[in-house]
C-alpha cells in the first residue's frame, strides 16, 4: 500500500506502541531511538501508560504463548491457505514458502536475520515480494498457528500481542526500511484490532489497567497531603 508511512500512520496510537515493544524487545544500546513522530500527542504520562501497555503484551507472549511443544500441538491444516489480496500486488503465492517464513518467524528468534540471509529461497522471494499484503498474510498466518480460527474470538488479547510480535521479528530484517515493517504492523492493527480496542475501553484499560489506579492514588494521596 504505501512506501512512505503517512503521519496518520507513523503518529497514531498504534505505530507509538509498536515503537515502544520494540524497544523492550530490542537489545541494550547505548542511544534510544528517536520516535518517528515528529509531533508529541501527550506528555510524558502518555509515553509511561505505552510502557506498561507493551510490557504487558511482551508477558503474554513471554508466558509460554510460543512454546514449541504448545505450538506443536496445533494442527498446521488450521493457517489459512488463501491467495494474498491483490491490493498488495502479490498473487497466488506459494504456500509452502509462508509456512517456512511462519516457522522461521516463530522459532529462530534473535537469529532470525541470519537464517533469512542464508536461504536464498526465502530471502528472494522476501525482497521481491514485501508488501503490505504479505505482511497481512503473514501476520495471519503466524496468529493462526498459534490461535486456531475457532478459539479466536474468545482471545483477542493473545492474537493483538503475537502482532506486536510478529512486527518486532519483522523489523530486524535487513530486507527494507525497518519503517516499512512498522508502517505495516500499524495499519494491520488499526484495521482488525483497533476498533475491539477502542470499543474495550482502548490500549490501557485493555492491557494497563493497573496504570489508571496506580495514577489515581497518587494524585489522589498528593491531594490529601497538600
Amino acid at each position: 500500500m504505501m512506501e512512505d508511512e503517512s503521519p496518520l500512520i507513523t503518529c497514531s496510537d498504534e505505530y507509538r506502541l509498536l515503537e515502544t515493544y520494540c524497544q523492550k524487545r530490542r537489545k541494550p544500546r547505548a542511544r534510544p531511538v528517536q520516535s518517528a513522530c515528529m509531533y508529541r500527542l501527550e506528555a510524558r504520562s502518555g509515553d509511561e501508560q505505552f510502557g506498561d501497555v507493551a510490557e504487558k503484551l511482551t508477558q503474554i507472549v513471554d508466558n509460554g504463548l510460543l512454546d514449541e511443544e504448545l505450538l506443536q500441538t496445533v494442527d498446521k491444516r488450521l493457517i489459512v491457505d488463501e491467495g494474498l489480496e491483490s491490493d498488495g500486488g502479490v498473487k497466488d503465492v506459494d504456500q509452502d514458502v509462508i509456512d517456512k517464513l511462519v516457522d522461521l518467524l516463530k522459532k529462530s528468534g534473535d537469529n532470525l536475520n541470519e537464517r533469512i540471509q542464508s536461504n536464498l529461497e526465502l530471502l528472494g522471494y522476501l525482497q521481491r515480494t514485501f508488501s503490505y499484503g504479505l505482511f497481512k498474510k503473514l501476520t495471519e498466518a503466524f496468529i493462526t498457528s498459534v490461535v486456531p480460527e475457532y478459539l479466536q474470538s474468545r482471545r483477542k488479547r493473545e492474537q493483538i500481542a503475537l502482532a506486536f510480535e510478529v512486527t518486532s521479528r519483522l523489523k530486524t530484517l535487513d530486507l527494507h526500511p525497518m519503517n516499512r515493517a512498522m508502517g505495516y504492523g500499524a495499519q494491520y492493527l488499526q484495521e482488525y484490532f483497533a476498533p475491539w480496542v477502542k470499543q474495550h475501553g482502548g490500549w490501557v484499560r485493555v492491557y494497563a489497567p493497573v496504570f489508571k489506579f496506580k495514577k489515581k492514588f497518587q494524585i489522589n494521596n498528593f491531594t490529601r497531603n497538600e
